[in-house]
């Protein structure tokens, strides 16, 4: 009976996914079931130093992908959720640009331009629970490094700049788009195919609102390990939605026209 009872409520989730494309506020998690709406959001993430940036990118990670590719992650990696959490990043501010330091230093060293020997984050033990299951576990510390490369110079507290970005990513887990790219683990798919849905979901044609990063497994296969969105601060208690998005002025797209979405 139990059986039965969860195999009705999973058709009905996927029923309900299929039909809300464009309706964000309702979808699946990533874990299966059904949401009631999308994740609550932390106190708003406001800058308080080196606020001169344009956009904000959110990483978010495949992670069977993520964690099969170069140095991979450690063997107490979570199995779930699929879709993880990598940062959540700031363009170059303005006044690096008037020093004409290239864009790709800012991507390289970050915050270290601005206010070098960050110190590690503190954080409560709620948050670095949550961050245990969502962040790929590398060694390094990739939370440390996110801290330190992407929040620390810009005058945030570690607990909401965590906060938010956990919020951002739970709330695509959440939608058709999420729900899509969990239904297709294991499977091979078409660039275009998986871009066009995105396109319909989120009713943005901004190019490069999203940007899928493809790398090279063990296996020899490529294999999707991120998805990068290009956010209007001000904006992103909207996302996933279309007022959310900017476009991003790199094209930083490197999947080929067909790829794994891997599963564990």
């Amino acid at each position: 009976m139990i059986k039965s009872l969860s195999a009705s409520l999973g058709a009905l989730c996927r029923s309900l996914s299929c039909l809300a494309l464009g309706v964000m506020a309702l979808g699946v998690t990533a874990l299966g079931g059904c949401s009631t709406g999308p994740a609550p959001w932390p106190t708003a993430l406001t800058p308080t130093r080196h606020a001169d940036f344009d956009h904000n990118t959110l990483a978010l990670t495949w992670q069977p992908g993520f964690c099969t590719v170069g140095k991979g992650c450690s063997a107490d990696q979570p199995r779930q959720p699929l879709i993880g959490l990598h940062g959540l990043w700031a363009s170059e501010p303005h006044s690096l640009e008037a020093q004409n330091i290239p864009v790709e230093h800012w991507w390289r060293d970050g915050c270290s331009l601005l206010e070098p020997d960050a110190q590690a984050p503190v954080l409560d033990n709620a948050m670095s629970a949550t961050l245990s299951q969502i962040m790929p576990h590398t060694q390094p510390s990739l939370i440390t490094h996110e801290w330190v490369k992407h929040g620390a110079c810009f005058g945030y507290s570690a607990g909401p700049f965590f906060a938010k970005a956990s919020a951002l990513r739970e709330r695509f887990a959440q939608s058709p788009m999420g729900y899509y790219l969990v239904e297709r683990a294991g499977l091979r798919v078409r660039h275009d195919d998986l871009m066009a849905f995105f396109t319909t979901a989120s009713q943005t044609t901004l190019p490069r609102a999203l940007q899928l990063r493809c790398e090279t497994d063990r296996e020899g296969r490529v294999v999707l390990t991120q998805l990068w969105f290009t956010l209007a601060p001000g904006k992103m208690h909207l996302f996933p939605a279309a007022e959310s998005y900017l476009t991003s002025p790199q094209n930083q797209d490197n999947c080929p026209a067909e790829f794994w979405v891997k599963r564990w």
